[in-house]
């Protein structure tokens, strides 16, 4: 049985879902150096984390630590587009549910080497969504959040992540 929803964040947007997913669950909510120091060695939980070149922050600390019940990764690419690259570049086994939620890019809250590399990334990002043809709306609202900050957040990913945990038996 799921005993917390544990996450890494470092805009804000993966801790406005975890925050969201135990409000609805009823479970308590850690930064996942916090969750090391109040749950027990081996707990379940739900880890949510942020996506950086398909790898999600905090996540292997996460495994080393807790029984992982449900993973959630949240990046900048629609939800749910990249899955798969995701599960295969954290090693996690198809047995383990995993989720990936649109979030959001905020150029100024980010530091260091995270801050210098995704604004290498996002500079390019931006470059190849002005240069594109029939741009859709999805890519207008992508371009708008690169170059101005912002985050969409996702309710439907959402109820699809707390429909998973209610259909696997995780919680009441």
């Amino acid at each position: 049985m799921i005993k917390a929803i544990v996450y890494t964040s470092s805009t804000g947007t993966t801790e406005w879902y975890a925050k969201r997913l135990g409000e609805e669950l009823k479970l308590p909510v850690f930064p996942l150096k916090e969750a090391e120091r109040e749950l027990a060695k081996g707990a379940e939980i739900v880890y949510l984390g942020c996506i950086r070149a398909n790898m999600i922050s905090g996540l292997d600390k996460a495994k080393k630590y807790f029984s992982l019940g449900l993973i959630v990764g949240v990046g900048l690419t629609e939800s749910g587009k990249n899955d798969e690259e995701v599960r295969k570049a954290n090693n996690i086994d198809s047995s383990l549910p995993l989720f990936t939620l649109q979030g959001g890019y905020y150029p100024r809250r980010l530091h260091g080497i995270s801050k210098l590399i995704l604004s290498l990334v996002v500079k390019s990002q931006i470059k190849s969504l002005k240069e594109k043809e029939n741009r859709t709306k999805e890519d207008d609202e992508m371009l708008s959040m690169l170059q101005n900050g912002g985050e969409k957040r996702d309710e439907k990913g959402m109820k699809k992540v707390l429909t998973k945990l209610k259909e696997i038996g995780e919680v009441k």
